[in-house]
């Protein structure tokens, strides 16, 4: 299935004649005989996209400027013509390259071509007793899990599964990918979810459902053997669907079958905390492991129906090779498959607990009082910790044979290392790591992503970030990209380099700059960045921090990493905060702050890099969380941010000395409902006292909770984070530049014509004058009339030239409009985007971007264009872009509208409750109301009510 057939008038009416109608066909069927029309119809609808693009070229070509009005109407009709075969050609590439970060920006059909010819030839490959264990797993999946897990699946389930999946991922034998289905839901989704609850109550699937194929994905340039390949599973997405509605269900209640040292693929926990999927896994010993979880035997049946009825194909050179019928085994890319895996490695985690709890194995403690360490895993990733003897190696490889022997699965003594402490001697370590029969190390290796050590020198460490980004700028691939899509690059892919390892640590400011200056480097010089040629590094406008401001303040938008990475490490702030028993949260207060809150903690001795990297962070939180108060009980009235307010959470001090040992409990009336108003109008002063009483208390909340006043939900995100970091901590406030910036952006044009615009407001166009400012020796006359000097007012303003080429456009009016005379190019700008519609500034944008492309042809190349031929060809280029335009925000208009978030009824089961708050500015009162409806639709109760306290319709509904 090709992408670009999405936008082809005639490809409903194929699928519609080819899914049938009312005919008693098997889904399966249908998606066949679907797959056969439509490969009729590709192959008449073959990609030549070329040579059609060009056939279209040459007639408007010939038609453009002719007046008559039948002409008029075919150079319309080939104008749409050529816009949706640009559509069409622009979205094969990008599918064949699968370049999905590259969202918007000018057509860079260039650019996916060569990325898809670079992946062709990487992709071509040059021309193998449970019960003991069982019995350690106790019951944890209760009677309302089963009763949930295994009710029968809902159309809905199966919509939210399949529009979770990114439409271009790779489809399976069956040709569909995920794209096909959603486009076409509307049509085939009673199908589906009949055929989907026929398959689930009789259990089993068709045969053809399940099948797989493998693609190889090299690791290097030239694989020579099988340990130089990756599989990938590529399964069928109407098979995906189901796997994925179970997978859904499955990890609402995880949580409770896996350990704390487990944080794979589990919602609440995350990678850092730790800081592939096997084919080896026993299916007897997986369907043992949900039986004696408390799974019940419908759920294990369908789980079992998606892993054992799976058959294989390899993909070689484009060749399938198979089938293949395994006995064992849990596929990539299956969505139940990460979950599965780690209800298994749950039975490795009881073994160690075992052996811990017996004596036999002993764990680390950080510190007094720190829970004990034995063991960290990551999906298949492991790190396990004891004593360096013989007694307690011995018994940690026991463990890991029985484990083997039990799942089917095989530790990987390629990659297995041990690190031993530096307080052994030498011998003793060879001697354990004979033992063990793995290398020795030193520490200083990478786990999960992350440097397992951090010591003295925190640039040179890390310094793999700066040439990550150092290599994808140099690569070639950058050669093919305009302006605009230097931008998309920039924000997509080089900013995303770093922010993994921005997540945990906050990075040396030395490197931070360097990382900035590089990027700011590739952003204002032309061509790619050599080290070994400084001739074309072209002028640098604005700084790194002008151009890291938002675009409604002047900016492009690019990401300043001081307050990104304080941003991302406060998320690990935040989930500590949000999740005190986790295993990580436990381990860090027991270090750092056993006997007070991680807002009061000190430093510490000795700390380490990670704990110091979260004590930074950490000011982002206090600028923007709050207690939301509900008994009061646990918030110190003198040493927790509880108070309202837009920075000042805190209660200011000094205060009466029997303040201090107050909590916010000792404010309240008996009832909890509302503000003792005597006892803190007598503690407090007059001001402190009114921001005391319009701080909002809810009735139904009981538990004191921590939220960020930042979102809606009061759950912490970077970006709301990175926001307030910007204005607080990096002050970007005095790098606002006033102006109507949105109407730049905002302006019907292309990418690269609005940012001409910007240029031309921040002074970054090098005009003859500029250049004479930034000390560059020049010729100050206009290289086009030569009779004035070259300023921004004059090349598009005032040249003759360009007042031929605005007459020429159809944009006269706008050019002696009295409104728009301003003696500088920024004030003109701004006046046109508050006056004129987007359109017409869309138009005008264009047609400055035709005058400078003149322009920079007569200084570069002495080739010079009339007038006439630059405003016409600005006006048929805008045009061009616009049908284009069109026609994809008419796509993603319909795709919208299908997306349209509904009221849905909630599943059997649940009850869902809609919430709505209503408020006055002002009025000092706040209006709340609640519906609950269960699973047929019908109110079972609602509520309204009254608050008196001041409150905010975010904070009433959070």
């Amino acid at each position: 299935m090709s992408l670009s057939w999405l936008k082809e008038p005639d490809l409903e009416d194929v699928v519609v004649e080819g899914w049938g109608g009312r005919e008693n066909l098997e889904v399966v069927d249908r998606v066949t005989r679907c797959a056969n029309k439509l490969q009729r119809w590709g192959k008449r609808k073959r990609v030549r996209f070329k040579e059609e693009i060009d056939e279209c070229v040459r007639r408007m070509n010939e038609l453009r400027g002719n007046q008559d009005g039948e002409v008029s109407l075919q150079y319309q009709e080939l104008s749409e013509k050529h816009a949706t075969l640009l559509i069409q050609e622009e979205g094969y590439w990008k599918q064949r390259a699968k370049m999905h970060w590259l969202q918007e920006g000018d057509m860079n059909t260039r650019f996916f071509h060569m990325s898809e010819t670079a992946r062709s030839k990487k992709k071509k490959p040059r021309d193998g007793d449970h019960d003991s264990i069982l019995n350690l797993i106790q019951p944890r999946v209760t009677d309302d899990d089963n009763f949930f897990l295994t009710a029968p699946i809902t159309k809905v389930e199966i919509q939210q599964a399949l529009f979770q999946m990114h439409p271009d991922k790779s489809p399976g034998p069956d040709g569909f990918n995920p794209a096909f289905y959603q486009r076409f839901w509307e049509h085939c989704s009673d199908d589906i979810f009949s055929a989907a609850s026929t398959w689930l109550e009789r259990g089993y699937f068709p045969t053809s459902l399940n099948e797989t194929n493998i693609c190889l994905i090299p690791k290097c340039d030239n694989p020579t053997s099988m340990k130089d390949l990756r599989p990938i599973s590529l399964c069928n997405v109407l098979y995906k669907m189901i796997s994925k509605v179970l997978a859904n269900r499955l990890k609402c209640c995880l949580d409770k079958c896996v350990s704390q040292e487990q944080s794979a693929f589990m919602e609440g926990r995350s990678i850092l905390d730790n800081a592939l999927i096997t084919t080896e896994v026993d299916w007897g010993f997986l369907r043992g492991v949900m039986t004696k979880m408390g799974f019940t035997a419908v759920w294990i049946r369908w789980v079992m129906m998606c892993v054992s009825s799976v058959n294989y194909s390899v993909l070689m050179n484009y060749d399938r090779v198979g089938p293949i019928s395994p006995g064992r085994g849990l596929r990539q890319g299956d969505p139940l498959s990460p979950y599965l895996f780690i209800l298994v490695t749950e039975c490795l985690t009881a073994l160690i607990h075992q052996s811990v709890g017996r004596g036999d194995i002993h764990g680390v403690r950080i510190c007094r009082g720190a829970p004990e360490v034995s063991h960290l895993l990551f999906a298949d990733d492991c790190f396990l910790l004891c004593r360096a003897n013989v007694v307690e190696v011995n018994e940690l490889m026991r463990i890991l044979h029985t484990y083997e022997q039990a799942s089917g699965q095989e530790i990987n003594l390629v990659k297995l290392e041990v690190f031993i402490s530096r307080n052994m001697s030498h011998a003793a370590k060879e001697d354990l790591s004979r033992i063990l029969g793995v290398r020795l190390v030193l520490g200083t290796g990478i786990y999960l992503g992350l440097p397992s050590m951090v010591g003295r020198s925190k640039k040179a460490i890390f310094s793999f970030i700066k040439d990550r980004i150092w290599k994808r700028i140099n690569s070639w691939r950058g050669r093919a990209l305009s302006k605009a899509g230097k931008e998309i690059m920039i924000k997509s892919v080089l900013q995303a380099i770093p922010s993994y390892v921005m997540s945990m640590f906050i990075l040396p400011n030395s490197l931070i700059d360097d990382i900035e200056k590089m990027i700011n480097a590739f952003w204002w010089r032309s061509g790619t960045i050599n080290n070994n040629n400084n001739n074309n590094k072209g002028i640098h406008w604005l700084a790194w921090e002008r151009l890291a401001c938002p675009k409604a303040h002047g900016g492009l938008g690019f990401c300043n990493f001081e307050a990104f990475n304080k941003a991302m490490v406060a998320k690990q702030v935040w989930n500590i905060v949000q999740n005190p028993n986790s295993l990580v949260a436990k381990l860090i207060k027991a270090r750092y702050f056993p006997r007070s809150s991680l807002f009061e903690a000190p430093l510490g001795y000795n700390p380490s890099f990670a704990w110091r990297s979260m004590w930074h962070a950490r000011q982002i939180l206090s600028f923007g969380c709050r207690w939301r108060i509900g008994s009061g009980e646990n918030i110190r009235v003198m040493h927790d941010p509880w108070l309202r307010g837009t920075v000042n959470k805190w209660m200011p001090s000094p205060q009466p000395a029997e303040v201090y040992q107050l909590s916010v409990r000792n404010l309240l009336h008996e009832n909890y409902k509302a503000w003792n108003i005597a006892k803190v109008r007598n503690l407090f002063s007059g001001d402190v006292a009114e921001r005391i009483l319009e701080t909002p208390l809810v009735n139904s909340v009981r538990k004191d909770k921590v939220v960020w006043e930042e979102e809606r939900n009061g759950c912490y995100s970077v970006k709301s984070g990175y926001k307030l970091a910007m204005r607080y901590i990096i002050g970007s406030d005095k790098y606002h530049v006033p102006g109507n910036w949105n109407g730049i952006w905002k302006a019907q044009a292309p990418h690269k014509a609005r940012h001409l615009l910007w240029r031309l407001c921040r002074g970054c166009f090098p005009t003859r004058y500029r250049l004479l400012e930034r000390r560059v020796e020049c010729n100050l006359n206009c290289p086009v009339c030569d009779e004035e000097i070259e300023d921004e007012i004059h090349i598009f303003f005032r040249c003759a030239v360009a007042r031929d080429s605005w007459c020429a456009a159809g944009l006269s009016t706008v050019l002696h409009n009295d409104a728009y005379q301003q003696s500088n190019a920024m004030d003109r700008i701004f006046a046109m985007c508050g006056n004129e519609s987007s359109a017409i500034v869309g138009r005008v944008a264009m047609l400055l971007w035709c005058i400078s492309k003149n322009r920079n042809d007569k200084l570069w190349n002495d080739n010079v264009q009339t007038p006439r031929q630059i405003g016409r060809y600005a006006f048929d280029a805008w045009n061009d872009w616009y049908s284009v335009h069109k026609l994809q925000s008419n796509g993603e208009s319909r795709t919208a509208e299908a997306n349209l978030v509904r009221w849905e009824k909630p599943a059997l089961g649940w009850v869902k409750c809609n919430v709505d708050v209503a408020f006055v500015p002002g009025s000092g009162r706040t209006s709340m109301g609640l519906c609950f409806r269960n699973n047929r639709g019908q109110v079972m109760a609602s509520m309204t009510q009254w608050q008196q306290t001041v409150m905010s319709y975010v904070e009433g509904e959070a």
